[in-house]
């Protein structure tokens, strides 16, 4: 019997590409014109992170790499082939401040809110795993009113592995109480499916515009096109 629910945020439960397409830009707009960063860099910066002028490449790592391996990948870009211009610590603080500023718009996709009301209500516990900073995290999800739902928030931090590890579905079910057996994972994307898998825990993938549609219906027993259908797949 499933307890606790284990949701992935960006792309599961908030708008992924108006969010972080605004943000990727300004951000490549301030290296541009603050830091001096050549056009050809920009390039390679862009062309790693699969952005695209109206969004972003499935699987691109802007969706499923932690901030942290987002910030390595672009700082060794810059450092070949700029110098140090700007280091690590300067770089993630640029990329969280853009992150946090307050009128960038973030939502919630069409029936998260409606599902997570009816979730609680019915006594399960929630989460969320996510590649995101904790600071991020928090103010995204309370941009979007969501974060009142939450019993748990796993992020990207030092003393976290990443998924696919396991780790962040064992401090949820530690911390609330239940076994791996009762929880259920619910996200977009392979590595959600691996942590699923990796945790011991059910896995429902939610199919959207940003993922490889085929290949998570070929490895998942449980797909969802409206997230919303967990209720009915899961007898909710």
């Amino acid at each position: 019997m499933i307890k606790g629910i284990l949701f992935d945020k960006d792309g599961t439960l908030i708008e992924f590409r108006e969010y972080w397409h605004m943000v990727i830009s300004r951000l490549f707009t301030e290296l541009e014109k603050e830091y001096g960063v050549k056009s050809e860099t920009l390039l390679m910066l862009k062309k790693i992170s699969g952005y695209l002028a109206e969004g972003f490449q499935k699987e691109s790592m802007i969706q499923y790499a932690t901030t942290s391996q987002i910030i390595d990948s672009w700082e060794e870009i810059i450092m070949r082939e700029e110098g140090s211009i700007i280091g690590r610590e300067e770089l993630l603080d640029l990329f969280e401040g853009i992150a946090l500023s307050e009128d960038i718009v973030i939502r919630s996709l069409p029936g998260v809110d409606q599902l997570l009301y009816y979730l609680k209500k019915k006594g399960y516990f929630l989460g969320i795993a996510t590649a995101d900073s904790t600071k991020s995290a928090v103010h995204s999800l309370k941009k979007a009113g969501l974060l009142q739902y939450f019993d748990y928030i796993g992020c990207n931090e030092e003393d976290t592995q990443a998924k696919p590890s396991p780790q962040m579905a064992y401090a949820f079910c530690c911390q609330v109480g239940i076994k791996t057996e009762e929880l259920l994972v619910v996200g977009d994307s392979v590595t959600d499916l691996e942590f699923a898998e990796n945790a011991g825990a059910s896995f429902a993938g939610l199919l959207t515009e940003y993922n490889d549609r085929a290949r998570i219906e070929a490895l998942a027993a449980v797909t969802v096109v409206k997230i919303d259908e967990i209720i009915d797949r899961y007898h909710l």
